[in-house]
């Protein structure tokens, strides 16, 4: 059975958004929502043929989807769909230096420790109220903002954490459901294969980080004002 999936009509302002200062953030396309479904059945989804990327971009556009597993291997070891690491992967990559370097590298990547069935993956108008993870497409400006409404309330840095790799299941899906926010700029396979701009960059919030910076975003001052 393929993954499940449906297109819908793109809906900005629908009625299920409970966050339109985020959603007004995202230039083209609307916020994704990622989340871990602990309850699978006979009817479950098998592994997708997409990479996790290229999903997170087609909910972007309207479509979700129900996934068991993915079509990068750097992703299903991140997501916790795969115990084989991606070391062997990244050193044919020519990305790194030698073994050394590319084995530091995998061990360096996020993994999802969380127990579940399955994945689903969609565009926030079709959400019904929970997830746990959000991700957006932003102009550095419009991540600035949202750097700036997390610092708000008292005053802390944000930290970037990232290696260029894995960055759609790493970064914005993997440490925003474990830190509250996953900043990135990318990696190759996401840029090449997903098609996000040059000039955006990708972000992930945490269920509750996205409660607090919707809350917060409309306090801030404008940028240019």
């Amino acid at each position: 059975m393929p993954e499940k999936r449906s297109k819908r009509m793109q809906t900005r302002k629908s009625p299920f958004s409970r966050y339109p200062e985020l959603s007004r953030l995202m230039e083209t396309g609307e916020p994704v929502c990622v989340t871990f479904e602990t309850g699978g059945d006979e009817n479950s989804p098998e592994k997708s043929r997409f990479l996790f990327c290229e999903l997170v971009q087609k909910a972007r556009m309207g479509e979700e989807f129900l996934i068991s597993g993915q079509g990068c291997p750097p992703g299903d070891y991140v997501l916790g769909f795969s115990e084989k690491s991606p070391a062997a992967y990244y050193l044919n990559s020519g990305r790194y230096k030698d073994w050394k370097a590319a084995e530091n590298a995998a061990l360096s990547l996020p993994r999802l420790e969380k127990k579940f069935c399955f994945i689903k993956i969609e565009p926030l108008s079709l959400n019904k109220g929970n997830f746990d993870v959000m991700i957006l497409f932003l102009k550095p400006e419009k991540a600035m903002r949202i750097v700036q409404a997390s610092a708000y309330s008292e005053g802390k840095r944000t930290v970037l954490d990232t290696i260029g790799a894995a960055s759609i299941c790493g970064d914005c899906t993997v440490l925003a459901y474990r830190q509250g926010i996953g900043l990135s700029f990318g990696c190759k396979g996401s840029r090449k294969h997903s098609g996000y701009e040059d000039f955006e960059v990708p972000l992930g919030l945490s269920f509750k980080k996205t409660i607090e910076i919707e809350d917060v975003l409309s306090k801030l001052p404008e940028t240019r004002k």
